[in-house]
């Protein structure tokens, strides 16, 4: 399988993100979220989590942050770097389509979409890390 292929397989298949953001002290500030609501290959991806969280704050001062995903069964592993972007949600009809029911339950008082656009990545597969240039 191509490399190309392989990631987009490892993107599709993982069900657990960590998404980093910087903090205010320039410290890394992580957390775990359910698989993208939408995404374009590795390029972009968006996310459902919660407007009034500390995520929401580290974007709006530093747009910089990291995407990863992994596949314990077959020992892979990504890590995209980029920028975060944040969405207002126009339509939560619109959203709930999308949602687990793990997302339904959280019952965000402020959800918001988080937009993240991919930078570079590093692919962790076959016992060998290599590093993309988006």
């Amino acid at each position: 399988m191509e490399l190309h292929e392989r990631i987009l397989k490892l993107l599709s298949s993982s069900t657990v993100f960590l998404i980093a953001t910087i903090d205010q002290r320039g410290f890394p500030n992580v957390i775990t979220v359910s698989r993208p609501l939408w995404r374009e290959g590795l390029l972009r991806m968006r996310f459902y989590i919660d407007g009034d969280g500390e995520t929401v704050q580290n974007i709006l001062r530093n747009p910089n942050g990291s995407v990863c995903c992994y596949q314990e069964m077959q020992f892979e592993s990504m890590s995209l770097k980029g920028k975060f972007t944040i969405e207002p949600i126009e339509s939560m009809e619109e959203v709930e389509a999308s949602l687990t029911d793990y997302q339904q339950a959280l019952a965000h008082k402020q959800p918001v979409v988080l937009s993240f656009e991919t930078w570079t990545a590093k692919i962790h597969a076959d016992k060998q890390t290599r590093e993309i240039i988006v």
